[in-house]
């Protein structure tokens, strides 16, 4: 095997073995055993000066992690990656992706032969973590805009059983399915830990950035200066907002085709291109001469946009 080979099939070893560790960061852990572990795991080895290479590699994780942090990079990230529920760092999910971008244009080269078919793998592999992210954030955000009628309704009827509002957060936590009852659960264990319910609350809402439950926050906010029945008042929030999840049912069941329409539209054109860039790129490229053929491209790509948007106005509808 030529050394181009080694270095590929080395490349690729460590492209996979990447993935790996990004997909079991991902999975589902006891988090309070797993940070004892890790606090009580780390004093051990910082006082019996033990076995260092066993926490060398997420030590220098966590380093380069808080650099960044404190350089101002990796906020959003960070922030998003809570706001879609994966369990990574910042360090992590870009190692990650730039693994899976790696793998992803030796596997487009391995194809046909050609940069150009690994320039146009890398670049769908680069940008697949972030739509996948993307992704997870909405359906995490319409999960909860489904659950959050239950979720007052409950919250009234424990305030009406002569809970406090905390007691009652606690009990929508323990009772309410994710995604609502684990964001609940943040919210108590950030009171717990010493935090005004307020900014509590706040936290949440910059989480799922949700209209209805700012403006459930907002009454609760109001409430805690000015008193009142906040019963009464959650309990005409959560009747608002039933009317308002069933009008935009009713809009989305009207505007689907359009919607599915607009995707097609857009991602069948570009879909079949980077196919056939994959699979052929000497035929492809001849769309990119200079000349004439290149405005083939041009106004497809100009096309493609100006529909998408003007599709996604048209049933674009306020409620």
């Amino acid at each position: 095997m030529s050394l181009m080979g080694f270095l590929i099939a080395g490349l690729v070893g460590l492209a996979i073995m990447a993935i790996f560790a990004g997909i079991l960061s991902i999975l589902p852990r006891d988090n309070i055993s797993d940070r004892m572990q890790e606090v009580f795991s780390s004093d051990l080895a910082a006082d019996t000066g033990g076995s260092g290479a066993k926490f060398s590699a997420n030590s220098s994780l966590k380093l380069l992690d808080k650099k960044l942090q404190s350089r101002g990079l990796g906020h959003t990230l960070t922030a998003n990656l809570m706001q879609a529920d994966l369990k990574l760092t910042a360090t992590e999910y870009a190692l990650l992706v730039v693994s899976i971008t790696i793998l992803g244009a030796l596997l487009g080269y391995l194809i046909s032969r050609h940069p150009v078919s690994a320039l146009i793998t890398g670049t769908i592999s680069f940008f697949s973590p972030a739509v996948y992210v993307t992704w997870r954030k909405i359906k995490r955000r319409r999960e909860f805009a489904d659950q959050l009628v239950d979720v007052i309704t409950q919250i009234v009827g424990s305030l009406r059983s002569g809970y406090s509002l905390v007691q009652s957060l606690d009990t929508v936590s323990k009772q309410a399915p994710p995604p609502a009852g684990e964001e609940f659960l943040r919210v108590v264990r950030e009171v717990q830990l010493g935090l005004p319910l307020q900014v509590a609350l706040e936290h949440l809402a910059e989480r799922i950035e949700n209209e209805d439950l700012v403006m459930v926050i907002t009454a609760i906010n109001v409430n805690q200066q000015i008193g009142g029945n906040l019963a009464e008042i959650l309990d005409t929030a959560a009747e608002t907002i039933r009317e308002r999840v069933r009008i935009k049912r009713e809009i989305q069941v009207l505007t689907a085709q359009q919607t599915i329409s607009g995707y097609v539209l857009v991602f069948l054109p570009i879909a079949l291109g980077a196919i056939l860039m994959v699979i052929n790129p000497t035929y492809q490229m001849k769309l990119f001469t200079p000349g004439l053929t290149l405005c083939i491209p041009t106004g497809a790509a100009l096309g493609i946009v100006i529909g998408f948007f003007a599709m996604r106005r048209i049933i674009d509808i306020e409620v």
